[in-house]
């Protein structure tokens, strides 16, 4: 990719197919109105049982969307590693139409330079904070998995994915108690008069891990000013905050082929096993958060109403959602077929 200040580095890995093969979750669809705007989510784990899972991972794609390459597979191997008190969630925040649509008659290389200037168009003026992070996520997604039980939330992000997840956990709610992202663009922020520093900034002392390949931003790297401020507003060592994986390309965890290098696959096994310890040692971090709304502010408090930080936040408009459930399988080809409903 071509494009550095818009989303992805140079020399970045291209579009992949996902793998051939059955898969570990199902899809839930939640329904806007008359039908309009549906959100399908891509879910792994138990809800619906007399043990349902009480703590979510809610994963943000990158710009080739969450059906592609190995998004579905890597939510599978996340919630098995977290175990059965998690659900792994992938919502299509791209609702089918991703934000870098592969040209199937061009070569990849080509395919993304060509695409490039579309891509950088809808992240600008489509897939924005107001849409996917506040309407979808903090107020779609995260309430629909409260009403099934769930209690506590971290995030993964890839990519744009990355840049998703330090917004989440910026949001003055603080509905996130922790987020990874694995080869992060935190460049997006500049696409809407932003810089990275200031996103960095608003994350705070949010519990975040960033896993950089070798020709992401520096400053999402040890050494870098986002890794300084964060591991000093949480007063940890820099390389808490930040692990490069410096012989990785920008895109090896969605879009690396392990099948064709060993290498590809171990680096994907450890970025794998580093989210999974991250987000259960870090996803209690906010227990026992609350937040008051009064007029245009937001406080956020401790169990004893002790004020922790207080914001001032435009009143948001309510999720023009309307929730149910469409069970499924998934087969061979990745293709959701109805099942029956008990």
């Amino acid at each position: 990719m071509s494009q550095p200040a818009a989303c992805c580095p140079p020399e970045s890995l291209p579009h992949l197919p996902p793998p051939v093969g059955p898969r570990s979750g199902t899809t839930i669809v939640i329904e806007g109105k008359d039908g309009a705007d549906d959100l399908i989510l891509y879910i792994i784990g138990s809800l619906d049982t007399a043990n349902p899972a009480t703590k979510a991972v809610v994963i943000y794609s990158d710009v080739f969307g969450e059906g592609s390459g190995n998004h579905r597979r890597f939510a599978d191997h996340l919630q098995s590693s977290l175990g059965s008190d998690y659900v792994v969630v992938l919502p299509d925040f791209f609702r089918g139409a991703p934000a870098l649509n592969p040209i199937s008659f061009l070569p990849s290389f080509l395919s993304d330079f060509f695409g490039a200037p579309g891509m950088i168009f809808r992240l600008k003026f489509t897939y924005t904070f107001e849409p996917v992070i506040k309407r979808d996520s903090e107020n779609t997604v995260v309430p629909w998995l409260k009403s099934k039980g769930v209690k506590q939330f971290a995030c993964v992000g890839f990519c744009f994915g990355g840049w998703c997840v330090g917004q989440s956990l910026a949001l003055p709610a603080k509905p996130f108690s922790c987020g990874v992202g694995i080869h992060p663009s935190f460049n997006v922020e500049m696409l809407h008069g932003g810089t990275e520093e200031k996103l960095a900034e608003a994350i705070g002392n949010t519990p975040i891990l960033l896993l950089p390949a070798q020709n992401d931003r520096p400053t999402l790297k040890p050494g870098g000013e986002c890794v300084k401020m964060l591991a000093a507003a949480r007063g940890v060592k820099e390389e808490d905050v930040s692990v490069p994986y410096s012989d990785m390309i920008h895109g090896w965890v969605t879009r690396g082929d392990d099948s064709k290098s060993q290498r590809v696959a171990d680096a994907q096994a450890d970025a794998l096993k580093r989210s999974s310890e991250f987000i259960s040692k870090n996803i209690n971090n906010n227990s026992g958060m609350k937040t008051k709304k009064g007029g245009m502010t937001i406080e956020t408090q401790d169990e004893n109403d002790t004020v922790l930080e207080k914001h001032a936040s435009p009143r948001p408009p309510d999720s023009p959602y309307n929730v149910h459930t469409t069970h499924g399988v998934i087969d061979d080809d990745d293709v959701m077929i109805p099942a029956e409903i008990n």
